[in-house]
């Protein structure tokens, strides 16, 4: 008898991120190699394994001092995190929107 439990078990998705080296702030790696402020902008990946092979070369990053502590973060079939502590590296805290990093982005003048 097959469990329903293995029938609806999602996909786990994952994410790279740190901390920006000049200022602390959240990144995440995008596909094009870069550290991105946004979440949204994050290269997925839906292996474990892809996910620590980007982690390993995201040690240049680290050598070089652009980045500290890369790690995977579990993301739902939304692209959302898992945790509550990841949620709020992603999303900022839910006392003050002016530590939401799309508000930093928002208010930004258009150049």
């Amino acid at each position: 008898m097959i469990s329903t439990d293995q029938n609806t078990q999602k996909e786990t998705l994952f994410a790279l991120t740190a901390n920006r080296f000049a200022d602390g702030r959240v990144v995440w790696l995008t596909a094009q190699g870069y550290w991105s402020l946004l979440l949204e902008e994050a290269q997925i990946f839906s292996s474990k394994g892809d996910v620590e092979t980007a982690q390993q070369h995201a040690q240049k990053d680290v050598s070089s001092q652009h980045i500290l502590d890369p790690y995977a973060v579990e993301l739902n079939s939304n692209l959302i995190p898992q945790t509550t502590r990841e949620k709020v590296r992603a999303f900022g805290p839910s006392t003050h929107p002016e530590f939401n990093p799309r508000s930093v982005q928002e208010t930004m003048p258009n150049e």
